[in-house]
């Protein structure tokens, strides 16, 4: 019954995942999320058989079925990282549930909303180091209502946005912004609230590590300098990410060896 239930969340999360990329071209264009999908290049409408997540870039071999023209890396990767990551999720939740019900699939969509909108962010600043309002909003929306209707306490996690996005107020503040960008504050909110407050401060620890290596790793590779910017935003929702399902175990190894 679990194999079950992950295939299907696999299966959806593909179908979120192609969502997804067409959010992220239309928020950037400044374009309504309604409508018919269209080639970027020669704006022919897509047809059903050309909006198959991962299975039509395969077939059309990565090319436009009417102009021929290259298709984005870009969509297969994000439709194979939202069904992964929806796998995860699912595998991380039924771990600690005693049972199945109508209840557990409407919290289990709940936390797929914050994943997903985890993962626009994610692409969105990695691409065009921006992060959308409306981004945030979707995924703390959808963190509060979990938070509110499925769990026992509530403080936590409001300590967890206090603490993340104070923590980086207090940055931009300091700094005039030239640290840190207020996308990332009002990002930190969102953040604290998903994670709570414990595991907030893991996220913290694993974000700031992990960025320091790979700002290293490209000034060494002479990909960036100095003075260059990283987009932190996709540091901040990548270790989201891996605290979110592993958490608990990165803290528990940290304490051991304290």
């Amino acid at each position: 019954m679990t194999g079950l239930i992950i295939f299907f969340s696999c299966i959806f999360g593909l179908i979120i995942g192609s969502f997804l990329n067409a959010v992220i071209y239309r928020l950037f264009q400044g374009k309504s999320l309604g409508g018919f999908s269209a080639c970027p290049h020669c704006k022919h409408r897509l047809a059903p058989m050309d909006l198959i997540p991962v299975v039509s870039f395969v077939l059309l071999k990565g090319k436009c079925r009417y102009c021929e023209k290259k298709i984005s890396i870009q969509y297969p990767l994000v439709e194979t990282a939202t069904a992964a990551l929806f796998a995860l999720t699912t595998q991380h939740y039924l771990q600690a549930l005693p049972g199945y019900g109508g209840q557990n699939i409407i919290e289990l969509l709940l936390i797929f909303g914050s994943v997903a909108s985890l993962l626009a962010i994610f692409v969105f600043d990695l691409k065009y180091y921006l992060i959308p309002d409306v981004l945030v909003l979707a995924g703390l929306i959808c963190a509060i209502v979990w938070r509110f209707f499925f769990l026992e306490e509530i403080l936590p996690e409001v300590f967890g946005a206090v603490i993340v996005s104070g923590f980086f107020g207090l940055m931009y503040f300091l700094s005039q912004g030239k640290w840190i960008g207020l996308g990332d504050v009002k990002l930190g909110i969102f953040l604290g609230f998903f994670l709570g407050a414990k595991l907030s401060l893991v996220m913290l620890l694993v974000a700031y590590v992990s960025g320091a290596l790979v700002g290293v790793v490209l000034i060494l590779l002479k990909k960036r300098t100095l003075a260059g910017i990283l987009p932190f935003g996709t540091f901040l929702t990548l270790s989201t990410f891996i605290v979110y399902l592993w958490g608990q175990s990165i803290l528990d190894w940290y304490l051991n060896l304290l």
